[in-house]
């Protein structure tokens, strides 16, 4: 079910004429498009201005009086582009196109100097045009792999234990043990005093490691030591180069959402280890995340590579609220299952989300379903997306782009702050993964009242977070972040260029402490046209149609009753035992897929859920009455076989 707030144009409507702005845009984009194909016709539009400017001269009558200025104006210009571009003037062309223009002020520009003008002119640039050619059909060189910087562990314990351990209490007594190199420096395990030394201490104190070792705070990491020992830690340092200066693209990783796991790779740490991202876990559900960042940092570029993710993932769909009337993810807006824009608009979809969502969990709590031991049960806790014993729902990746916007609002903010400081607590089970923006981590980005502090600490407790460089220091330590990500460079270190996607992270990956950079998709605009993998499954659907005509009646969803409770589930009329022996019945004869078992299993026993054919076909292969041929073909084991 594909939803947009953009409205279509009916056939009677007249078609709206571009001003002249549209017009100039239009020519810029033209031209700015076939640059390359422009370069073509340079030399013929020279050849035809100079014989224009002739037989101005001529057909005027003033002669020198415009050949003159003529001359003078494009030996100027060519001076001055190649002053400005650090260059020698390259006259040759300058001077024989003014001599001929003298010439044919006395001659005529007809004729023979017009043809001598084109012959010469067309057989001096057939080189230029070759070139061109040439330079277009060249196969890219393939880019040199950047060598990551040498590594050396050599010296690092004695260099920690003579100028780390003496200079701070918090590594009193420490020393190092098992260094090893990553690209650019080394990591290893600190092992501490038990009972003295204690982790939250030592990192706490990474400025003195980082002053040691003569790089900056945001080149050490200090991590929890392997095995969870708190009187320890791992301490990672990367002192030559900067591994995250490169930008690293998602399809060279090929990276995807595990559909068995519900994580996706989504960048590399500083020492070149890949970041992660859960959109949900088989042990938990939908997980919830929190991107904050300035203006130009990478907030929404990471964004749009997450709905990348989604997009291309079977068991998901996405959903996209942008506060700012479309302009944070302009590529998906109206490409996704569901696309709002605008504050009023996503306002209104997150009331529908919450009644759907009410009613997901509701289905999910009282679905029937068989375990492995073929007990027949009546709920499960929360959704695992593409779960067959609850209609295969999806999960539904919810961003909400500038919630500032939305939650700042006079007349809804205080609403819409209340709705989703629950549903952040509450969208869990029945698959609803909130992923919110904001400029910073303060609670005036969360709606600056009472409950924002509940809105954030059930975002952040319930999944990831990704700081990118902010203009505000403060509460980076109460989302679970070791690092300020205010203190980020906004350039690479002696350059112009930009650090999009630098922050730190706190998520799967368990090192809130180091630095990471996000990937990015190399033609998002390629992907978010692409059909999409997965889609709203027919049971979220049909919430949506209820919800929908609810509001059609002028019944408000969130009125007490409004919602009908789930029936009360009554005995089955079935055992266990029926639909094995109508299993066993079918494949007499001959072998079936599980498709086909499934029809048949529901035309004789009627209105039952289709996670009993796969239990029965389990029982019975257990029992050696049924084998799997291959894949999802089932066949009856003969006697005496």
């Amino acid at each position: 079910m594909a939803t947009s707030t953009t409205a279509k144009k009916t056939k009677t409507e007249p078609e709206e004429q571009p001003g002249p702005r549209g017009i100039r845009r239009a020519f810029r984009r033209i031209k700015h498009r076939q640059r390359g194909q422009l370069a073509y016709a340079r030399p013929v539009a020279w050849l035809a201005a100079i014989q224009t400017t002739a037989v101005l001269a001529d057909v005027t009558g003033l002669g020198l009086a415009i050949t003159g200025p003529a001359v003078v104006l494009a030996a100027g210009t060519t001076l001055v582009k190649a002053r400005r571009r650090g260059q020698k003037p390259a006259m040759t062309r300058t001077v024989a196109g003014s001599a001929w223009l003298l010439a044919a002020g006395v001659g005529g520009p007809y004729g023979g100097m017009a043809l001598m003008l084109w012959t010469t002119g067309v057989g001096a640039y057939v080189n230029y045009w070759y070139g061109l050619h040439r330079s277009a059909n060249r196969p890219a060189a393939p880019a040199k792999a950047a060598l990551p910087p040498t590594s050396t562990v050599s010296g690092v314990e004695a260099w920690w234990e003579q100028t780390v351990a003496p200079n701070n209490p918090a590594f009193a007594g420490t020393h190092l043990r098992s260094p090893e190199p990553v690209p650019g420096g080394f990591t290893g395990v600190v092992v501490g005093v038990p009972g003295k030394t204690e982790l939250d201490k030592m990192q706490k104190a990474v400025g003195t490691v980082a002053s040691a070792r003569r790089v900056s705070k945001d080149q050490v990491e200090l991590g929890p030591a392997p095995g969870g020992d708190f009187s320890g830690a791992r301490v990672t340092v990367v002192e030559r180069g900067d591994n995250l200066r490169q930008v690293r693209f998602l399809e060279d990783d090929a990276a995807a959402i595990d559909v068995e796991t519900g994580i996706a790779r989504v960048g590399y740490f500083f020492d070149l280890k890949p970041t992660h991202w859960s959109f949900w876990t088989t042990s938990a559900g939908a997980q919830m995340g929190i991107n904050a960042g300035s203006t130009g940092a990478g907030k929404s570029g990471f964004g749009g590579s997450k709905l990348a993710l989604v997009h291309e993932c079977e068991l998901a769909v996405s959903v996209l609220l942008d506060a700012q009337d479309g302009s944070s993810q302009p590529d998906w807006n109206g490409r996704t299952a569901i696309s709002r824009e605008g504050v009023l608009a996503c306002w209104e979809e997150l009331l529908a989300l919450d009644y759907v969502m009410g009613r997901r969990a509701q289905h999910i709590a009282h679905a029937p379903w068989v375990d492995d031991k073929g007990r027949e049960r009546h709920g499960k806790p929360y959704l695992v997306p593409g779960d067959p014993d609850l209609g295969g729902l999806v999960l539904m990746y919810v961003m909400a782009e500038e919630l500032p916007l939305l939650l700042g609002d006079d007349e809804i903010g205080g609403e819409a702050t209340v709705l989703l400081a629950g549903a952040a607590k509450t969208w869990r089970k029945p698959g609803g993964a909130i992923d919110v923006f904001t400029q910073n981590l303060g609670l005036e980005n969360f709606g600056g009242k009472p409950i924002s502090n509940t809105l954030r600490s059930n975002l952040s407790g319930g999944g990831s977070v990704a700081a990118f460089r902010t203009g505000s220091s403060q509460d980076w330590n109460m989302v679970g972040l070791e690092a300020d990500p205010s203190k980020l460079p906004p350039f690479w270190d002696g350059t112009q260029d930009k650090t999009h996607g630098l922050g730190f992270t706190k998520g799967i990956d368990n090192r809130p402490g180091g630095k990471w950079r996000a990937s990015i998709s190399r033609d998002l605009y390629e992907i978010a046209t692409s059909p999409a993998a997965g889609r709203l499954d027919d049971i979220t659907a049909g919430f949506y149609e209820e919800y929908n005509d609810m509001r059609r009646r002028g019944v408000d969803p969130r009125d007490e009753g409004a919602v009908t409770p789930a029936a009360v589930v009554s005995a089955p009329k079935w055992s266990a035992g029926d639909v094995e022996a109508v299993v066993e019945n079918v494949l007499i004869s001959g072998p079936k897929e599980l498709g086909a078992l499934c029809v048949a299993v529901r035309r004789r026993l009627g209105d039952m859920p289709l996670g009993e054919v796969p239990a029965a076909l389990r029982a019975l292969e257990k029992a050696g009455q049924v084998r799997k041929a291959k894949d999802d073909l089932y066949e009856r084991v003969k006697e005496g076989l």
